[in-house]
């Protein structure tokens, strides 16, 4: 419980508080409007100055870094089951908790001393540890514990449910609207004694999805070359670079570097060039070889009978002396005929010559480069040897490319299913706890359908929690038209039921405390009933609510009798009537 809230500032208003319900009430002038100063009376000061004493984050933006207010030390007194702990802080050195030597020890603080000004003090860290410990059973120390990992429930969440700052009454799940739903659900299933590792796991899965899907977007953007592709597109891609690779390798072991392997090969190289020229010039040979035979077979004299014959079909008789002439013209003739067959055997000969010195000197040069390429193979230039080196370089780099895609792939599409299988595994263990927790359900749907009946005696409302894809859903429905503060009055049931089982299993801060902010538009017969089911939760749980208001409010409510005012209204009152009204006693911007 709270005790008490001071401050070294002078003109501070110092609030006292008891168990059982606790109204501390503001005089509101009758010429106020929207646009006075946010601590011109102070209600939501004090609820800034509870969590500033509890830990709270204390940023530039912090209302106790007010440049108004930074040099004054705030103090509280709390009890913590039968001890009494008095703790100071200020905003101008807020990472220390100034506590008494004696009550540090007491408690196991192990208080340092402040070199400046020789007080007792511990870390801002310790203290949200001493108090998560002390208030809902967290570890006694975070660090090697399963709670230092990220989303697990954390003191300064677990609190702000039972001291809702502005801009916590938009949704009963919700105690600031920028609260991850990770952080809601680990949180709330705490509280209600629900396995809050489960919305835990659930967010880890939601990390892992969303890395998986930059990884895709990274993919497709060109970030890695080119698009990764599918295990099935790329697996043969890999298997025919990895061969060509693993080919080249073997073909490169058995190279040896021959130094007179371009003058063998040049030498080859001629061979073949000039056994083609003997080729083609055995064509041409052939060709006249041909030609040559032809003409001396048909190259002989015409015969004498032949001649006799032709003259006399035509009825000429040759005289004795004509016949001796054309004896001595046909010898002539016949030695003509037989000096060119004789010339013809002649080129014959040269020809057939020829083609059989280009024929033998074509099987030599076949000889010779034959011998020069069997004695080639598996030998090269040095050149060709560094060649082949660079091209083997070039496919073991595609090929270790394609490996690392087709891994990468694999990784993406192993990723996707491992991720629906966890998801589902999920969701089966969440449908098993509260199953399985079906009591510390139906403790937290009694309560708070309890609490509506209380409040609305024409409307039935009721709180489901739901296991769904996206972790556990807590809602609260009360039936009827959304006026008359109804989204107000869920966020009332829900803390209530908070506060009430908690402090029942005494693992909760032992107090509740509500912003007159939770009854802006609500119904002046559902606050007086708020407060009557606060003040009967409290006595009931041996707690306190606390609820800031405003004078006029408060003043119209149909209290039950069994509500004494001049016990749950405290002696401290504000005002934004005057200057010196509000709990600093002074106002700033």
């Amino acid at each position: 419980m709270i005790l008490a809230i001071e401050s070294d500032l002078p003109t501070f208003k110092p609030v006292r508080f008891h168990s059982g319900l606790n109204v501390l009430l503001s005089d509101k002038a009758p010429h106020s409007g929207d646009k006075q100063t946010r601590n011109s009376a102070g209600k939501s000061s004090l609820v800034e100055i509870v969590h500033f004493l509890l830990g709270a984050r204390a940023g530039k933006e912090s209302l106790l870094r007010n440049p108004a207010l930074v040099q004054y030390t705030f103090s509280g007194v709390f009890t913590s089951g039968d001890q009494k702990i008095s703790i100071a802080r200020s905003g101008s050195d807020p990472s220390k908790i100034f506590v008494d030597k004696d009550m540090g020890g007491r408690i196991g603080l192990n208080p340092r001393i402040d070199k400046k000004t020789n007080l007792h003090y511990v870390t801002n860290e310790v203290w949200k540890e001493f108090l998560g410990h002390r208030m809902f059973g967290l570890p006694s120390q975070i660090e090697g514990s399963a709670f230092e990992e990220s989303y697990t429930p954390t003191f300064r969440s677990l609190i702000s449910y039972f001291a809702r700052r502005r801009g916590g009454f938009n949704s009963p799940e919700k105690h600031t609207p920028e609260q991850k739903a990770w952080d809601s659900q680990v949180n709330l299933s705490y509280l209600l004694g629900l396995d809050w590792r489960i919305p835990s796991d659930l967010q880890k899965v939601r990390d892992r999805e969303r890395q998986l899907e930059e990884l895709k977007r990274a993919a497709k953007g060109g970030v890695f070359g080119q698009v990764i592709g599918t295990v099935a597109e790329l697996r043969p891609k890999v298997a025919l670079a990895v061969a060509n690779a693993e080919k080249l390798r073997v073909d490169l072991a058995g190279f040896r570097v021959l130094e007179s392997y371009r003058e063998m090969s040049n030498t080859a190289a001629h061979a073949r060039s000039e056994m083609l020229a003997i080729e083609r010039r055995a064509v041409t040979l052939r060709q006249t070889l041909t030609y040559l035979l032809s003409a001396l077979e048909e190259e002989h004299a015409p015969r004498h009978e032949d001649l006799t014959r032709l003259y006399a079909a035509v009825g000429i008789e040759l005289p004795e002396i004509a016949k001796r002439r054309f004896d001595e013209v046909q010898a002539f003739h016949q030695s003509v005929v037989e000096n060119r067959r004789a010339r013809l055997k002649g080129e014959i000969d040269d020809v057939t010559a020829q083609i059989k010195k280009g024929e033998n000197r074509s099987e030599a040069l076949d000889s010779e480069r034959s011998n020069i390429l069997r004695f080639l193979e598996g030998h090269g230039a040095f050149e060709d040897f560094t060649a082949l080196q660079k091209k083997l370089a070039t496919l073991q780099v595609e090929a270790a490319s394609l490996q690392e895609k087709f891994k990468t792939a694999e990784i993406l599409e192993g990723e996707t299913t491992q991720l629906n299988i966890d998801r589902a595994n999920i969701m089966q263990r969440l449908q098993e706890d509260h199953q399985a927790r079906k009591s510390k359900l139906d403790q937290a749907i009694l309560c708070i359908g309890e609490s509506i009946s209380e409040l609305y005696e024409d409307r039935v409302g009721e709180f489901v929690v739901e296991a769904t894809d996206s972790g556990p859903e807590f809602r609260i429905a009360i039936q009827g038209d959304r006026g008359g503060g109804i989204a107000q009055m869920e966020i009332f049931c829900l803390d209530l039921a908070l506060f009430r089982i908690t402090g029942k299993e005494k693992r909760g801060p032992g107090f509740l405390i509500h912003d007159s902010h939770l009854f802006d538009g609500v119904d002046e017969r559902q606050i007086a009933h708020a407060l009557r089911l606060g003040a009967s939760t409290a006595a009931t749980i041996g707690g306190q609510y606390i609820v800031t208001m405003n004078s006029d409010i408060f003043s119209r409510l149909p209290l039950s009798s069994n509500l004494d005012e001049t016990r749950i209204v405290l002696p401290t009152r504000l005002s934004d009537e005057s200057e010196g009204g509000g709990l600093f006693g002074f106002r700033f911007d």
